[in-house]
């Protein structure tokens, strides 16, 4: 307990973990309890090298020895960062144990090479330039440093998100900084803690490994059917799981069923034919009464499932000076031969309205946009057969699907498209 870190002079000691103060005492064995339970699933999966787990657990174990010495937090924070290079390292050498790494000289000869350690791999990257070839067909130079650890876990396919990329880049420059240009500075217990566990959902991703509920990289969400429904004139608006609709509801009242994690708030403004909530959405049946509702339900059980909330593909059409709200590539596919006329951007992205400002900044030039920074992968643009063709290389197996045209109706509506100023 906190005997074994310390011994106070005084049994009851005034703390404010976590940066929050409640203006009371703390037991000093519960502002433990506390301190540990904040990163109490902060874990390292087990496939992870033992030496790597060995090194988080003593973050771990420092990051409650921060109730006594405030600065361990700081360690703790500054020395997580740290760790993202040998995480990447140890994957590396893992992903290619058995096998020779497929480098290459700048002409694309094969260079080979085998080891298990990757010191011996950094020590001859050092003295020689090599190359590896991306999953894009180009040739990358490898030095064997963090960026290019970085690059290479995201072309494999081992790490996984848009927004969190720039989150990466953002690690790059704060290990350069803490290794050539450190000054005194002081990080709370949330600092310590986030940093902890943002360290533990880049390893685990690392291992192929999501985390449920993680900031960083998400599991897949649980989606259920969640019914919306408006009164007369759209003056109200509710949300609730669809199982909870009963027939005797106000026959007043209209409904739509969709498919939907249940507090995602933005399910209010769905939109059958374009994306317009956080998470991934679909139409499932209406409008309708309750009755009519309950009566859809019993009849075609529709059932629950599971979605990457991360690295979505989306469409946005451009028409003259309008711009299209994103849809699905299900949608898209499926666009009537009339509507499929102006410039097509395939782009992925995390969340739907990340693709549209990034569009929508390249076409309504700014000074914020000089440098495009957005959290998007830019794949295609051009017409809608161009758009299509790659959308048929990425997803060969997808099937055209425009469902009924729906929205959920309210007082203020939402546009489905915007003008773009000097298109």
């Amino acid at each position: 307990m906190f005997s074994e870190l310390a011994k106070p002079d005084e049994r009851t000691l005034r703390f404010t973990p976590y940066g929050l103060s409640l203006g009371g005492t703390l037991h000093p064995d519960d502002a433990l309890a506390f301190q540990r339970s904040v990163v109490a699933d902060a874990v390292l999966t087990e496939g992870v090298p033992a030496e790597l787990r060995k090194l988080f657990e003593r973050l771990r174990h420092k990051h409650g020895l921060g109730l006594v010495d405030y600065e361990q937090f700081t360690e703790v924070a500054d020395d997580a960062i740290g760790l993202y290079e040998p995480a990447l390292r140890a994957r590396f050498s893992e992903f290619y144990r058995g096998r020779p790494v497929p480098f290459a000289n700048k002409e694309g000869r094969p260079q080979p090479l085998t080891s298990d350690k990757y010191d011996d791999i950094a020590d001859h990257l050092r003295k020689n330039a090599l190359y590896l070839p991306s999953s894009n067909d180009r040739l990358v130079r490898f030095r064997g440093m963090l960026t290019n650890l970085l690059w290479w876990a995201r072309d494999q396919g081992l790490l996984r998100g848009q927004r969190v990329r720039r989150h990466e880049e953002l690690i790059v420059k704060m290990r350069n900084h803490l290794s050539h240009a450190r000054t005194h500075h002081i990080h709370t217990p949330v600092d310590a803690a986030i940093s902890l566990r943002d360290l533990a959902e880049f390893i685990n991703q690392l291992w192929g490994v999501t985390t449920p509920g993680g900031r960083r990289y998400p599991a897949p969400v649980r989606r259920e059917v969640v019914a919306v429904g408006w009164s007369p004139n759209a003056v109200t608006t509710a949300i609730t799981q669809a199982r909870n609709l009963t027939s005797d509801e106000d026959s007043s009242w209209r409904w739509v069923l969709i498919r939907a994690v249940p507090d995602d708030y933005e399910v209010e403004r769905f939109d059958s034919w374009h994306v317009t909530t956080r998470l991934p959405a679909d139409y499932l049946w209406g409008p309708g009464t309750a009755a009519d509702a309950v009566a859809w339900q019993a009849a075609h059980q529709p059932t629950t499932d599971e979605v990457d909330p991360v690295d979505r593909l989306y469409v946005l059409r451009q028409d003259g000076n309008r711009l299209y709200l994103p849809q699905t590539p299900e949608a898209f596919a499926a666009t009537p031969l009339q509507q499929q006329r102006g410039q097509w951007y395939l782009l992925r992205a995390d969340i739907g309205n990340d693709a549209f400002v990034c569009v929508r900044a390249q076409l309504d030039p700014n000074e914020s946009h000089s440098e495009c920074r957005c959290p998007v992968d830019r794949l295609a643009r051009g017409s809608w057969d161009q758009v299509r063709g790659k959308l048929r290389h990425l997803q060969p197996n997808l099937v055209p699907h425009l469902p009924a045209d729906v929205r959920v109706p309210s007082q203020i509506p939402w546009p489905r498209s915007v003008e773009i100023p000097g298109s």
